[in-house]
């Protein structure tokens, strides 16, 4: 079969196309005929060689995947069956940019038969995104929300899901489409690229701020949140694709102390500890996506063997939505 695979890290061209045998489950697995990939952040960073948890080189990454069931093996499911993967569901094993994957079965969950199968390969993002509003922003209030990034596949998500726990959606893009976008989705929007965010974010808000900034930017970002942040509102931090800030954070936060602001910094692996409550996450998205409440917004479907051009757009960071890769057997 087909498979994408990093000997090293480096950037997009380090994603080499191989052949690699067909995978066989073993006891209490289950192997998965991929429909669709999803392309993430996480990705990018182990293909980078700058994720915390690195895996051991040889590596086939991805984080998630829809598909059919190829072998039940035994299991409880059944083959044909369509479902959806998570990576921390499989011991974070990776080997998702692939035809096949081998899973345990405890860690496959059955979608509906008419289920949409390219919007599932986007669900990781939900699950993130339930656990970042569920847990990393405990104690803010369900007032307004600010999300940096918001047109992409994660800030889609958090605006999706923060509109539904009745959070006002404040969304900072970077063009005029992006921002239409946030606006046909129900969120309000502002283009950081020509306007003063935390200008028009206390505009927005009459004065008083945000509750909650969902902040994957870091560097020098904080700074500016802080000046837009609502009395004893929190500053979610899940991502640094700016590095670290080079200015004295507690500076600033006390340059800003009558706001009582807070900064929290959030991973998915806190849940490895505890792996009930990112279950609870996962059930909910799961019931959501079932209802029809939740509709992940796609962006550029490619061919599984152009994973490199799916990175490479990942880190020009002008897509619309969560990116996708399909294999190429049909």
């Amino acid at each position: 079969m087909k498979a994408i695979q990093i000997s090293r890290t480096g950037g997009p061209d380090v994603l080499e196309a191989v052949e690699v045998p067909m995978p066989k489950p073993g006891p209490g697995e289950v192997l998965v005929k991929a429909h669709t990939i999803g392309v993430a952040y996480f990705d990018m960073l182990i293909r980078s060689g700058r994720y915390p948890w690195m895996p051991a080189l040889p590596y086939v990454p991805g984080n998630e995947m829809s598909g059919h069931i190829a072998d039940a093996n035994g299991s409880t499911l059944t083959n044909g069956q369509p479902v959806y993967v998570a990576n921390w569901d499989n011991d974070y094993k990776g080997g998702f940019y692939a035809d096949y994957l081998v899973a345990q079965a405890s860690a496959v969950r059955p979608l509906a038969a008419d289920a949409d199968l390219d919007r599932a390969a986007a669900l990781t993002n939900y699950v993130v995104a339930s656990c970042l509003l569920d847990y990393g922003a405990r104690g803010a209030e369900r007032g307004t929300m600010v999300i940096h990034g918001a047109a992409g596949g994660m800030g889609l998500a958090l605006s999706e899901l923060g509109r539904l726990e009745g959070f006002s959606v404040i969304g900072i893009a970077s063009t005029d489409e992006k921002c239409a976008l946030l606006r046909k989705l129900g969120a309000q929007a502002v283009n950081g690229a020509v306007e003063a965010v935390a200008d028009r974010v206390l505009e927005l808000t009459n004065g008083r701020g945000a509750d909650l900034i969902c902040n994957h930017i870091a560097g020098n970002s904080f700074k500016s949140d802080l000046t837009m942040i609502a009395p004893f509102g929190l500053i979610v931090s899940y991502g640094a694709l700016g590095g670290l800030p080079e200015q004295d954070l507690f500076r600033d936060m006390r340059a800003n102390i009558d706001r009582s602001p807070a900064v929290r910094c959030f991973t998915m692996h806190s849940f490895d500890a505890l792996p009930e409550w990112r279950e609870r996450c996962t059930e909910k998205v799961l019931r959501l996506f079932a209802e029809g409440k939740i509709a992940p917004t796609l962006g550029p479907i490619l061919p599984l063997s152009e994973a490199a051009k799916a990175h490479k757009l990942l880190e020009q960071r002008g897509v619309v939505g969560k990116i996708l890769l399909k294999p190429e057997l049909r």
